[in-house]
């Protein structure tokens, strides 16, 4: 069997669904389970890098428009001293030379630019031609030229995908805003098409489970849902999928209206699946099984080095409205008038940073919280005592979970699904009543509170019970879990493993 899972994202900011992704990845690698991560656009080598720097591997990566040629294999295997010779360079041509480029110039101002893969030595994963320093064209590599780029103006205008004797197989062109696609003497004038084609050249079988992640206004979609092959079909949920008011969020609207083309239902917690439970019953789904699977694991439970500096807060994700962050600094300003070394530290980057900055300014705040940017959080986390989330809403919340394997006390407002999953009222820390209508002055208020309370008790039980909460999101217990709902699904033999 091998599991494909759609899609990975391009073109927008990197989030917790990326990161669920990578984790997914590590669990079915670790089952021997044949698993492909789908980029149905092709990814800048920015964003390229990004999902390997999370956990990806190569050979695990599937490039949808390569599926029209007979490239075999995307790992970078070209050296430097191979395409030295096909590009006919020599050393005296080397204008500049890092780590992890290599660029050459000529006379006549025209220069190349040899980009080293960090994942295999003195490989080339793409090349770049410069005019007069502009980007006019780029060229990616495997064992031989995958795929062209062709630039004007700084932006993608062609982009052809080779065959491995360098024949041009698929064509992509840009037309004004919009893009036509070149198959053998075809031309196809949309994605969606381009994704059914995509598709039929999977031969997907019986035992293969095909994951969406993401299904809004995405082209695949419609494809994945018309399929008539045996293959199944899956669709994970990332976010709330029912609002307090019973109204439905529009990412899912044609996953409610299609839902008995889905063989499966995943969640992230006990907490959403019940919930969703209770939707496909009010839309007469109802016998579409639902499994819930952790979106995230821990590698293991990290300890404090020393004593945690007293007082200390710490909250961290995207700096993006829906967080709710400037209520966590109206929260600590609160509190810090009756715990004056309080201390609250954000880290994360987004475009709230501004509107945060201004608002500790305005609250006189800046001696006692602070905007710390992105950061690799492992063993950061065990240097607070406590973690204050002030979100509405996290369908699972990773950072509550790293959190909570750092032994760190919980404090946020008791709103579906993470919070209720992560924070354990009274004992690894403490939930405040939420509802959309309550003002947001009293859920300060109530939030402050517990946070004094919470500074005012021994901590060290709260540190110990959360200890106890996380083992549960262990590589192991998370592995597990899919094994045993793989084998349920009938996707997998327990004799497979």
């Amino acid at each position: 069997m091998t599991v494909y899972t759609f899609n990975l994202l391009v073109g927008f900011e990197p989030n917790g669904v990326d990161v669920a992704q990578a984790s997914r990845a590590r669990m079915l690698r670790d089952l021997g389970v044949a698993a492909r991560f789908i980029f149905t656009t092709w990814p800048s080598p920015e964003k390229l890098a990004y999902y390997l720097s999370l956990g990806h591997r190569d050979e695990e990566l599937l490039f949808a428009h390569l599926a029209f040629t007979d490239q075999e294999t995307t790992v970078p295997q070209k050296t430097v001293g191979s395409l030295q010779m096909d590009f006919q360079l020599t050393r005296l041509d080397v204008a500049e030379k890092t780590e992890r480029a290599i660029r050459y110039q000529f006379a006549d101002g025209s220069a190349l630019t040899f980009h080293l893969d960090p994942y295999h030595t003195d490989c080339v994963r793409y090349v770049d031609y410069l005019s007069n320093g502009s980007i006019i064209k780029r060229e990616y590599y495997g064992a031989c030229k995958l795929v062209t780029e062709y630039f004007q103006y700084g932006s993608v205008v062609r982009r052809t995908y080779h065959n491995q004797d360098g024949r041009v197989a698929f064509e992509e062109w840009r037309l004004g805003g919009s893009w036509l696609y070149k198959l053998g003497p075809e031309i196809l004038t949309s994605h969606t098409e381009v994704m059914r084609r995509f598709l039929s050249k999977l031969s997907l079988k019986e035992k293969d489970l095909i994951l969406l992640d993401r299904a809004s206004r995405m082209d695949f979609a419609r494809p994945l849902l018309e399929k008539d092959d045996p293959a199944k079909l899956a669709m994970v949920f990332h976010s709330e999928h029912e609002f307090e008011n019973g109204q439905l969020n529009y990412e899912y609207y044609y996953v409610f209206k299609y839902a008995k083309r889905f063989d499966y239902f995943i969640t992230a917690t006990e907490l959403q699946k019940e919930v969703l439970e209770q939707t496909l019953a009010k839309q007469g789904c109802q016998g579409i099984p639902i499994y819930s699977i952790p979106v995230g694991h821990l590698e293991e439970l990290t300890e404090s080095q020393g004593d945690r500096p007293p007082f200390s807060v710490i909250t961290a994700s995207r700096l993006d409205p829906r967080k709710r962050i400037d209520l966590g600094i109206r929260v600590v300003a609160q509190a810090q008038k009756r715990l004056p070394a309080l201390q609250l530290d954000i880290y994360g980057k987004g475009g709230e940073a501004d509107n945060l900055r201004h608002l500790i300014q305005e609250l006189e705040a800046q001696d006692f919280i602070h905007l710390r940017g992105h950061a690799d959080l492992k063993q950061i986390y065990p240097c607070y005592q406590a973690y204050l989330t002030t979100s509405q809403w996290e369908t699972f919340g990773l950072t509550l979970m790293e959190a909570a394997g750092a032994g760190l006390a919980l404090l946020g407002f008791d709103a579906r699904y993470g919070n209720p999953t992560f924070i354990k009222e009274g004992e690894n820390g403490f939930l405040v009543p939420y509802g959309e209508t309550v003002p947001e002055e009293q859920l300060v208020k109530e939030l402050a509170d517990k946070l004094v309370q919470l500074f005012e008790s021994d901590l060290a039980p709260y540190h110990q019970a959360s200890y106890d909460l996380a083992s549960c999101y262990l590589v192991s217990h998370v592995q597990e879990l899919w094994k045993e709902t793989l084998i349920e699904m009938g996707q997998l033999g327990g004799k497979e493993i």
